[in-house]
């Protein structure tokens, strides 16, 4: 064989090399879209979920001596079933209790096995969660490491001042020592500071009129601070993400607090309510949350593995210890506020109080400044600007004065509708209230004491 045709069979096999290397790539970026377009709502790679782990599956038909049957089964799984000529189908049923696998009588053998291919890849790591920084938010966070920071600064400051005290007294006394001055060393430091002070008369008043009125304005600061918990995050015994439910996958706030508008408390909600979900979804599409919704797993006495619960001999759910969530909006016993009144009757929106909910983790008190970011890109939500700190008196009252009302014949709720019709019968009042042409909380009674103090 020449040079020549030694390097046209070097080119043939590298260029066939290329072909089937791309043909391997192409198949498999087909398998991934097929596995996500029909297999990733009931399946996972390499572990149980609705239906069992895709890896191996093939293989393990193969064992059951039954390879060629794996087709039917995703084709028509009740057929194969039905014309009972397949063990490996039948146990399958039995395990996931009797579930129908969805049938995909399109998929030809060859998308099959690109599916199959693509699922005996190991897939990759997840990412880090991010649960520490949800921990961190409940207390030791990054205010956390200011003040301690803050505080170790301090201290080496003081150390430092003393040291420097000490050195200046020594070389105070070697000075002295040096002039032939007598060292009077039984002399204490208060004494020393009181004649300082008198020499220094003006300057001390000065220091103590402005440490004085700085410790002054610190106290009034602090006590204002009495019952206002702006920012405040709780921990929780399960870390639910606020941003994943009501963010990314739109759930509606009332699915989980489902008694705001029927009650004065918006509630929480049982486990059997996440179980609706979870009983089927036992982490997120990037592999996370496993650990938190185990507990509610161990809460509600289901088994994962099984996909059942665990059942006495009686046939009754042997339940966990129950989710205790820690609440993170809390008003004085003193205070009465309902939740019904201000969604239906009043007609406010969440965000008024708490915020853009669908960006946080775990449920906080929002602050006053998020909030009132909100009011100009959700001008048609109502939202008030307000200047009070939150969840304090004063903000409910300056709400109340600034919440306009509609009121009229046409208005949205007929309650407002016949709160018109009842004015319309006193003129004299009427009249007074429409003076500005709007109709605010306050004019219709929202500052009594008795409304929200009884």
């Amino acid at each position: 064989m020449n040079i020549h045709s030694v390097k046209k069979v070097s080119i043939i096999c590298l260029l066939s090399m290329v072909f089937t290397m791309f043909a391997g790539s192409a198949a498999a970026q087909d398998g991934k879209q097929l596995f996500k377009d029909n297999c990733a709502s009931c399946h996972k790679i390499d572990k149980k979920s609705t239906g069992p782990a895709l890896m191996g599956a093939k293989g393990r038909w193969a064992e059951a001596g039954e390879e060629e049957l794996i087709y039917d089964w995703i084709n028509n799984s009740a057929a194969l079933l039905g014309s009972g000529k397949s063990k490996r189908a039948a146990a399958i049923f039995a395990e996931y209790n009797k579930s129908a696998m969805t049938a995909f009588p399109k998929l030809t053998v060859e998308e099959i096995d690109a599916i199959l291919e693509y699922s005996n890849t190991p897939p990759p790591p997840p990412p880090p969660t991010g649960n520490g920084d949800v921990a961190d938010a409940g207390g030791s966070g990054s205010k956390g490491g200011v003040k301690m920071w803050l505080l170790i600064l301090v201290v080496t400051l003081v150390i430092v001042t003393f040291a420097a005290l000490g050195v200046r007294k020594k070389i105070a006394y070697v000075t002295a020592a040096q002039n032939g001055e007598e060292i009077d060393e039984d002399k204490s430091m208060m004494d020393k500071l009181g004649s300082w002070i008198l020499r220094n008369w003006l300057f001390s008043v000065v220091i103590f009129v402005v440490l004085l009125f700085t410790g002054l304005a610190d106290g009034l600061t602090r006590l204002a601070s009495i019952g206002v918990y702006e920012d405040y995050q709780p921990s929780q015994m399960v870390a639910y993400d606020h941003s994943l439910h009501a963010g990314t996958m739109e759930i509606d706030c009332r699915y989980c607090h489902n008694s705001v508008e029927k009650s004065k408390h918006a509630g929480l909600p049982t486990t059997n309510v996440c179980m609706n979900c979870h009983a089927m979804v036992h982490e997120t599409k990037a592999g996370t949350g496993k650990e938190e919704i185990a507990k509610l797993h161990t809460a509600a006495g289901y088994d994962a593995d099984k996909m059942a619960y665990n059942l006495d001999k009686k046939g009754n759910v042997i339940t966990g210890d129950p989710i205790v969530w820690n609440k993170a909006h809390n008003l004085p016993d003193h205070v009465f506020f309902s939740h019904k009144q201000h969604v239906n009757v009043g007609g406010v929106d969440c965000m008024q109080c708490h915020g853009d909910v669908k960006t946080y983790t775990l449920g906080r008190v929002s602050t006053l400044e998020e909030i009132n970011a909100l009011v100009d890109d959700n001008a048609d939500l109502g939202l008030v600007k307000l200047t009070k700190p939150l969840l304090t008196m004063g903000w409910c009252i300056e709400c109340h004065d600034k919440k306009q009302i509609e009121v009229g014949p046409t208005a949205s709720n007929p309650y407002y509708q016949e709160i018109h019709n009842r004015l319309t019968l006193r003129p004299d009042v009427y009249k007074k209230i429409k003076e500005d042409g709007e109709i605010t909380v306050k004019e219709l009674g929202g500052w009594e004491c008795a409304k929200c103090h009884y």
